[in-house]
């Protein structure tokens, strides 16, 4: 390293007078690998080498980086454990089981005058589907419920245990419970996403529910906080204020809404930047109810979360408050979103652009209506699996470890394996079937050596949208 550069990075570290606070939540969507991102992305920052990683441009590097301790009433992101699961447990990450958050502080040679506080959100997917809560009381909550049951049709066949019981004369509570119970279940092992209360999928210990019975499903998990707490949506006949099983039920659902729902999303309303992980090799695997599924999941996100400001007027707040006040005292709100699409590797490079337009189509015109929101897509690896092989007669081909075998079974780590991918479409079909499209998983390549990050995909340029 040149005495030059070295003076100008001693320069640039006696003018810091203020620390700029970057926060960014991260939301994923059905299994979409936040936890994968948020690993590389923690590697790379900690371990940067400009060549690989280059924020903003290969000129800027980062120094000083720290970690420090997450807010209160937060838990730490596992960076450490998740690596090593990566490298060790030749599998991805376990699931998010609580929402956690990773603080850390360092310097950019791009920033005179500052450093960077970078706190980083992980938000549980499947707290996503309680979004619609916000704002509605346990009327307006069963009405929306209801009405998604009745009106879709795989809801509506998964739910016939619960809508046969709420016609049922003199029904209990108890037995409306195990009905509701019962039906969620249907839609877990349907592969439906919105399952509401997501402590039935997800409970707050971080126990995930596991493919069972329907049956065994509906005795083991809860419908709320837990088995003393536990609601369902009632029509309109049995909402009578003053009944013993509507004041109940509104009170629990209340009690869930404060506790369960409004600290994750009023965290995230507080954030500068969001990143909305959208798996389309999930979606179009999944079928079109899948996507449905997702797409309204996004639509309830922005409904709640507000993204954006006034154009003339949200920018000088937040300039002033960068200069006058402590950055912990600063308020945060919303004015960048980034679309990711991970899990590039699973698709032939001859159909890359075709995966950013079709998160394109799907997600875009939410950010749109937004006013003052600076959004942008990407499509991204965040440790990168597979290496593509030159296309024959039209297929795709890849090259990995595969993870499971022809019959969906896990399998061993084993030798790396040509296998076929399918070839996406130009636009989201007007119907099509789970099963139409594959994308078969894969065993992660990440390097032992802790100090080198993992091969990464546009990892960088998210990071350079978002942390600004």
């Amino acid at each position: 390293m040149g005495n030059s550069t070295r003076s100008r990075r001693h320069a640039m570290s006696l003018f810091r007078l203020k620390t700029t606070e970057c926060k960014v939540g991260v939301v994923g969507l059905y299994n979409a690998g936040k936890t994968v991102l948020l690993t590389s992305l923690i590697n790379h920052l900690q371990d940067h080498d400009p060549d690989r990683f280059p924020l903003g441009s290969k000129e800027t590097h980062i120094r000083k980086f720290t970690v420090r301790s997450p807010d209160r009433d937060w838990a730490a992101f596992n960076y450490p454990g998740h690596r090593d699961a990566l490298v060790n447990a030749g599998k991805w990450p376990s699931k998010t089981t609580d929402r956690s958050q990773f603080v850390c502080q360092f310097q950019r040679s791009d920033w005179t005058f500052s450093d960077c506080m970078l706190k980083l959100y992980d938000l549980p997917g499947e707290r996503i589907a309680d979004a619609g809560m916000v704002g509605r009381d346990f009327t307006g909550w069963s009405e929306k419920m209801l009405a998604l049951l009745v009106n879709d049709t795989a809801y509506r066949t998964c739910s016939a245990p619960f809508l046969d019981a709420i016609k049922k004369p003199g029904v209990t509570a108890a037995e409306l419970l195990y009905a509701y119970k019962l039906s969620l279940a249907n839609l877990i092992l349907n592969f439906k996403p919105l399952i509401s209360p997501s402590t039935f999928l997800l409970d707050l210990h971080g126990t995930p529910a596991r493919p069972d019975t329907p049956e065994n499903l509906a005795k083991s998990r809860f419908s709320g906080a837990d088995a003393e707490n536990e609601f369902c949506p009632l029509p309109a006949d049995l909402r009578v204020r003053g009944s013993e099983m509507f004041d109940a039920f509104s009170f629990r659902y209340d009690r869930y809404v404060e506790r369960v729902v409004e600290p994750t999303i009023l965290a995230f309303r507080s954030c500068t930047a969001l990143i909305v992980l959208v798996d389309v090799t999930m979606l179009l695997a999944g079928g079109v109810g899948m996507y449905d599924d997702n797409r309204q999941i996004i639509r309830d996100l922005f409904d709640v979360l507000s993204p954006g400001e006034n154009k003339v007027f949200g920018p000088i707040a937040r300039g002033l408050s960068k200069v006058l006040l402590p950055h912990q005292w600063r308020p945060g709100w919303i004015t960048r979103v980034a679309f990711a699409a991970p899990k590039m590797d699973l698709v032939h490079p001859s159909d890359r652009d075709r995966m950013l337009m079709l998160l394109r189509r799907m997600a875009e015109r939410y950010a749109a209506d937004r006013d003052g929101l600076k959004y942008d897509f990407f499509n991204l690896s965040s440790v990168v699996s597979t290496r593509a092989m030159p296309s024959e007669a039209g297929t795709r081909l890849l090259v990995g470890t595969p993870l499971r075998d022809a019959d969906g079974r896990k399998i061993p780590p084993g030798a790396e394996q040509r296998f076929t991918v399918s070839e996406l479409p130009d636009d989201w079909p007007m119907t099509w079937s789970p099963g139409t499209y594959s994308f078969p998983e894969v065993y992660p390549r990440m390097p032992a050596r802790k100090d080198y990050p993992p091969d990464q995909v546009n990892v960088d340029r998210l990071a350079t949208f978002v942390i600004e």
